[in-house]
């Protein structure tokens, strides 16, 4: 969509990025006029050449498949959601000077702002309003520890911990969460997160966790124990200040605190169970 290169930002320029990431993530949960919606969708029906279709504006992703009388008669869902930061960084280029398509742009601009997701074919689009919430951890990622990460209007939710797709019970019920739960869930990060918000010292005990090795760590100040359970191994870090709890995964066959640290030194941040 750009036609020219930039090199550098000035300062000026720098200063108004976080304006734009504002404004971009407020809009996401900023709902569009039906005026705007049929404008959008009728625009983008008129570039392949299409009668205007016929639109029905839904609360909700799932209220729109819901409604859907034939689901298989449409194409797959289409979530323009996800192009919000393109439209952010295509929206500061721009006013910054870069020489855009403007007819391209303000097309995509609107469509972006407009239509976060539809379900349609040729002669009807279902289109979805946006959520009324957003939940978001420091690193960006979809995430709330205390509700929904995404709720809708109708009450349709995503439940999210650092960007992993969780369910209700995990988020809020985790003292709910049985064994044979926790063992059969074939995802490696929801079984963490399981562990993580049942208790790793729960839930190691409960699992009869063999303690292969233990000490008290003067450099970092914590109180390390490495377990076998479940065909895994952690090393579990209590913090005696705080007594929070860090559980990191370890490769299989290590026998020491020492050496579990010396094995997470090269590679912490892919290995991190909880740090919370």
């Amino acid at each position: 969509m750009a036609k020219a290169k930039k090199q550098s930002f000035t300062p000026e320029e720098e200063a108004l990025i976080p304006e734009f990431f504002e404004k971009y993530l407020k809009q996401q949960t900023e709902q569009a006029s039906l005026e705007d919606i049929t404008k959008a969708v009728n625009t983008i029906w008129a570039d392949m050449g299409q009668a205007p279709p016929e639109i029905k504006v839904m609360d909700s992703p799932i209220a729109c498949k819901k409604d859907c009388p034939n689901l298989k008669d449409f194409a797959s869902p289409y979530w323009s959601i996800w192009f919000n930061s393109y439209a952010a960084m295509y929206d500061f280029a721009n006013t910054i000077g870069l020489e855009m398509d403007q007819e391209k742009l303000e097309k995509f601009l609107l469509w972006t702002r407009c239509c976060p997701f539809i379900l349609f074919k040729d002669d009807f689009v279902y289109v979805s309003r946006k959520p009324i919430k957003l939940g978001f951890n420091d690193a960006g990622q979809l995430h709330c520890d205390d509700g929904p990460a995404c709720l809708y209007a109708d009450g349709w939710s995503i439940w999210s911990l650092n960007g992993v797709a969780v369910t209700e019970q995990i988020v809020m019920r985790p003292e709910t969460l049985t064994l044979e739960q926790i063992k059969n869930e074939e995802n490696e990060e929801v079984k963490r997160l399981m562990i993580e918000r049942y208790g790793f010292e729960l839930y190691l005990a409960q699992v009869n966790a063999e303690l292969i090795d233990r000490r008290t760590n003067d450099i970092e100040g914590t109180r390390e124990l490495l377990y076998k359970a479940d065909g895994m191994q952690f090393l579990l870090c209590i913090c005696p200040s705080t007594a929070k709890e860090f559980c990191l995964e370890v490769e299989n066959g290590i026998k020491t605190c020492a050496e579990a640290q010396k094995y997470l030194s090269s590679g912490l941040s892919e290995r991190i169970i909880s740090a919370s």
